[in-house]
């Protein structure tokens, strides 16, 4: 019999290829075998996935720092792991849209409409349309993001010679990836509660940045004075760029939807 990925030849009682490794499928596609396969790929304790997720908590300079010098078995590729929390960003979409539409209405947080200005009306509609198109978009926005944070870290690095930009573009790639995978789990075991999606939303920003904070700190091995340091010329990068953002999706509000048309008395 031969290796159904790299043809091989094999032994008939070969569970695995001695070639590339990959396991001998002798069954035909079931729905149990299927959900055995899911369960092992991404739950059994030498998973990468877990592997990963843990250890860019504990050392992220292990896992960031090995792929860019070669490892590339031990943890998840930096693509893959992106991939992964794009589709758990999508999920959330999915479930907001279908099963809690109302989850990001905030209402909590408005006083009541009968005692309320034109102007706290519009204030509090565009509020709503805001978080609408922040949640529903943070895929897109992901994306986007990647390439300005790469190069605000490079800039914020700039006397660091040992990463060029493509490597800056990978260390935010995996720390933009584990706080997303993170956020987007807790939006989705709190979207029930509108009250508690809105305090895990809150703290997206502080977690993020407390976490690249802890990721180049262990990278660069800075002290805590280079540490602080560093932070703030990131966050003031960092505000130029969100400020850039946050004009460009209100430029979008107001000439390709009709929100400010709707909030219009």
């Amino acid at each position: 019999m031969d290796c159904k990925n790299c043809q091989n030849n094999l032994r008939t009682d070969y569970s695995y290829c001695p070639d590339c490794g990959a396991k001998v499928i002798r069954n035909r596609l079931t729905v149990k075998n299927l959900w055995y396969d899911a369960t092992e790929r991404f739950f059994n304790i030498d998973n990468t996935f877990l592997i990963t997720f843990k250890h860019l908590f504990t050392k992220p300079d292990v896992v960031i720092g090995g792929y860019i010098n070669g490892v590339r078995k031990k943890y998840l590729n930096p693509i893959s792991y992106f991939t992964i929390a794009i589709t758990l960003g999508g999920l959330f979409v999915y479930v907001y849209t279908e099963f809690f539409p109302k989850a990001l209405d905030f209402d909590f947080l408005y006083q009541s409409g009968d005692s309320m200005t034109e102007a706290e009306k519009m204030g509090q509609d565009f509020q709503k349309q805001w978080n609408t198109y922040l949640f529903k978009y943070q895929s897109l926005a992901y994306i986007a993001m990647l390439p300005f944070l790469a190069l605000i870290s490079r800039l914020v690095f700039i006397n660091k010679k040992q990463f060029n930009l493509s490597e800056h573009f990978v260390i935010n790639i995996y720390a933009y990836s584990q706080m997303s995978i993170l956020i987007n789990t807790l939006y989705l075991l709190t979207i029930w509660s509108s009250k508690m999606l809105y305090y895990v939303s809150f703290g997206n920003m502080i977690f993020q940045i407390l976490f690249f904070t802890w990721v180049f700190y262990k990278i660069f091995n800075l002290t805590i004075k280079q540490t602080i340091l560093k932070l703030l010329l990131f966050l003031v990068l960092l505000g130029a760029v969100f400020t850039f953002f946050i004009i460009g999706i209100s430029a979008y509000l107001a000439f390709f939807t009709d929100t400010f048309q709707k909030m219009t008395p």
